[in-house]
């Protein structure tokens, strides 16, 4: 942004000093006026740092027998389109999996046992059917899947360690670290 103003205040100063010496020329107080070349090479540099000083840039330029052409681009608004497409991606990701998934993603990244409950009114069971559906975790025993929890746990209440039944994926690991880069 620091460029951007210092183009904007050259601009203005060679188009004040441009301006300046083509008022005074009708006034005969140039003695010595400029050469054709002269002044348009002042006029490439001033259309140059016009462009330097607005949103726009150049990204191909070339001088050939067909004469001189170039490419411009709004760089400013591509920018603003960029970032909002980041922020909806924000939003998107962190709002992809509920807080409880989260937990459950996190403490399964770790190291050691992730101590859980099985619960009567099935929430755990739903929330890891929902992150192995999104390939987040998967079962580590895929011939008893999920169902080994309800299975196992279903009728004691007891405390277990759900990293004995899923596993976070690749997939879940790169989710996480997305996510906590946000």
């Amino acid at each position: 942004m620091e460029t951007r103003r210092i183009g904007t205040i050259l601009a203005i100063l060679l188009t004040i000093i441009y301006l300046a010496y083509i008022v005074i020329i009708p006034l005969g107080l140039v003695t010595h006026r400029l050469e054709v070349h002269e002044v348009a090479l002042a006029a490439a540099l001033l259309v140059g740092v016009w462009f330097a000083a607005s949103s726009y840039s150049i990204t191909d330029f070339s001088i050939g027998a067909g004469g001189v052409s170039a490419r411009l681009d709004r760089t400013e608004a591509k920018q603003r389109a960029l970032e909002s497409e980041l922020r909806a991606l924000q939003v998107a990701l962190s709002g992809l999996v509920t807080k409880y998934e989260w937990d459950h993603l996190r403490r399964l990244a770790g190291e050691g046992p992730v101590p859980a409950r099985f619960r009567q009114d099935g929430k755990l069971q739903l929330e890891l059917e929902r992150l192995d559906a999104m390939g987040f975790v998967e079962p580590v025993d895929s011939k008893r899947g999920l169902n080994a929890i309800r299975d196992d746990h279903g009728h004691a209440y007891d405390e277990f360690d759900l990293a004995g039944y899923v596993r976070i994926t690749k997939a879940g690991r790169e989710y996480l670290r997305l996510r906590e880069n946000l």
